[in-house]
């Protein structure tokens, strides 16, 4: 048995899509191929896909008044380094009052304290970056 010329039209109509002129059944396969490929929100795939598209801390793709693409990219990118900013530093403060407040057993390590001040220069030095690029 032969794969039938229309995949999607086959599977929604059955061999009645095998009875449809070509110049009828092209589009429709054409639409129903384009609604499959649109990625599903909660699946890994679609949100693989909308992060390599730029979207912003909260998901989405960049909504501000951008004057180009390359613009509302470099914002996505700020948007999101800033998020990521923002929960370095609240560990970085929670291990802080540990150290000086807490048990000795709870507390990260002098290694583990750099690292988290390492990472909130880089995230804010590339949050400047982007900024200055938009």
């Amino acid at each position: 048995m032969s794969a039938p010329d229309y995949p999607y039209l086959t599977a929604t109509l059955g061999d009645a899509a095998e009875r449809l002129p070509p110049e009828l059944a092209q589009p429709l396969e054409a639409a129903f191929a384009a609604a499959v490929d649109v990625p599903d929100p909660i699946t890994l795939q679609g949100c693989l896909q909308r992060i390599r598209s730029c979207d912003g801390a909260d998901g989405q793709p960049w909504r501000g008044s951008t004057l180009t693409p390359g613009q509302g990219m470099a914002m996505a990118r700020a948007d999101r380094a800033a998020a990521g900013l923002t929960t370095l530093l609240e560990m970085f403060h929670a291990a802080e009052r540990v150290r000086v407040d807490g048990d000795e057993g709870q507390q990260i390590g002098d290694g583990t304290r750099e690292g988290l001040l390492l990472a909130c220069r880089g995230l804010a030095e590339y949050v400047e970056l982007q900024l200055h690029a938009a």
